[in-house]
């Protein structure tokens, strides 16, 4: 994940890009509090509902790779930020 800060219409990057982005398009998808978002106490309700969760042989291993992968490449340096103005 990168983050970046909106200031004047231009955006503003505040960690590096990784080098195997480059040349890539990426879209900024703007959160508002006007967006749906469904409570979270009705989710879970309904998650817990479904019972235990069943998995087939070897998709214990295939989601444990998925989420390692996932994580190798979500990891990007974060500089301590504590001195800058928000």
């Amino acid at each position: 994940m990168i983050r970046v800060r909106i200031r004047q219409g231009q955006v503003e990057l505040l960690d590096p890009i990784p080098e195997d982005w480059e040349g890539q398009t990426l879209q900024i998808v703007e959160l508002t509090p006007d967006e749906p978002m469904p409570d979270i106490e009705e989710a879970l309700a309904a998650l817990k509902a479904l019972g235990p969760t069943e998995y087939e042989p070897g998709e214990r291993e295939m989601i444990a790779q998925a989420a390692a992968e996932r994580k190798r490449l979500s990891l990007v340096p974060v500089p301590d930020n504590t001195d800058r103005e928000p």
